[in-house]
């Protein structure tokens, strides 16, 4: 039996498509939680590298959760990946560029696109 906790809020995509953007201080508030949460996964040596919108949960009260460890790994010092993964619009330029990447500095730069949407109401690079 797997038992997971209930996040009634839904999905951050979801709540900013409603509102269309957030305001600078929800944005605030909900975007520190997403930096202490990767802070923890990152102090664990893992590496979330699909950090989006559609993976931040609201629970019941406005906090967020982390979700969707799908293509998460366990990163050793020093350790440089390859693997293609991520969703385009949010994935990191190192990714892209396919020569080679650290695993944390790539959630981060996820994060700001998030916080960028969370504030604009749109992702500011289109991916094909």
């Amino acid at each position: 039996m797997i038992v997971m906790e209930l996040c009634p809020g839904g999905d951050l995509l979801n709540y900013v498509r409603k509102r269309r953007k957030l305001t600078e201080k929800y944005a605030k508030f909900v975007f520190k939680q997403i930096m202490e949460g990767i802070a923890y996964l990152h102090s664990n040596k893992v590496a979330h590298r699909d950090i989006k919108l559609d993976n931040i949960l609201l629970d019941g009260h406005g906090n967020i959760k982390i979700g969707d460890f799908g293509v998460s790994r366990k990163i050793e010092e020093n350790e440089v990946l390859f693997e293609q993964c991520g969703t385009p619009a949010y994935i990191a330029p190192e990714i892209v560029k396919d020569m080679g990447y650290r695993g944390f500095p790539v959630d981060i730069w996820s994060a700001g696109i998030c916080l960028y949407a969370m504030l604009y109401g749109n992702v500011p690079f289109k991916a094909n």
